[in-house]
């Protein structure tokens, strides 16, 4: 990753989330940072598929209800967040009824599978949103990664093909690949936009931050200054008023590219 910027260095201001609202204005956009889970990487089907197997359930026909599964989490979360850290347990336990419910596991059994399911295996790779952040890197625009991560957001990248911080890849070329272990803080800390923004030689409200949750994304963004993205791919946030796009085609539609 980036080395954050020196302690005696200035950092792009982080204005009080109470002066800003949610908003996401193309034409002001001069670069991009996005999230890792839930827009490039989801919890494996395989994995997940095999404890339905092992519990004797049905399994989805459609891989998509993985995916959907993790998005109706979030909606849950989103809907009944309160200020938990999310790196305490009791934070994921909406999450989890919500996935297993729409997997159509019995709310009896929902714990165990919960239980059995390696909260460390997000490796299903997104990849039409991949070839999408590829070609919008392509365009010129800057771009960097923050996310809330175990450390392992650079190795994710790079061992997914999505982008890496150097010349040495035959990736793209990011200005930061930002690990909330690895610095510190977590989203919805404003704090964690910080080094992001440093390297990428911008003030706040020229970058639009992509990511898929309300609790730490949208308002980890817009407590920071920053414009705001949510992929909402099933539609799950209608009662909000932020910007909401499917998938990152979207966004570089939106973008013009």
């Amino acid at each position: 990753m980036s080395e954050p910027a020196p302690p005696d260095t200035a950092l792009p201001d982080i204005a009080p989330a109470a002066s800003f609202q949610p908003r996401f204005d193309p034409n002001t956009v001069e670069a991009a940072v996005f999230d890792i889970g839930g827009v490039f990487l989801y919890p494996h089907h395989n994995q997940v598929s095999g404890v339905l197997d092992a519990m004797g359930f049905d399994r989805p026909s459609d891989v998509l209800e993985y995916r959907r599964a993790h998005h109706a989490g979030v909606a849950t979360l989103s809907a009944r967040f309160v200020e938990v850290d999310e790196y305490d347990p009791s934070f994921w336990i909406d999450y989890d009824r919500s996935y297993s419910a729409t997997l159509g596991v019995p709310e009896e059994a929902a714990a165990e599978f919960s239980s059995r399911i390696d909260k460390r295996a997000w490796d299903w790779l997104h990849e039409e949103n991949v070839a999408s952040f590829h070609e919008l890197h392509a365009s010129g625009l800057p771009l960097a990664i923050v996310s809330n991560n175990s450390g392992a957001a650079p190795t994710q990248m790079l061992e997914h093909g999505v982008c890496w911080v150097n010349h040495h890849h035959d990736l793209p070329r990011v200005a930061a690949i930002i690990d909330s272990s690895l610095v510190g803080v977590a989203k919805p800390d404003p704090a964690i936009m910080a080094p992001a923004l440093y390297a990428l030689g911008l003030p706040a409200d020229r970058v639009v931050y992509i990511g898929d949750t309300v609790h730490a994304d949208i308002n980890g963004a817009t407590a920071a200054g920053m414009q705001s993205v949510q992929l909402d791919p099933f539609d799950q946030h209608t009662e909000y008023t932020h910007t909401r796009l499917p998938d990152l085609a979207a966004l570089n539609q939106a973008l013009g590219v």
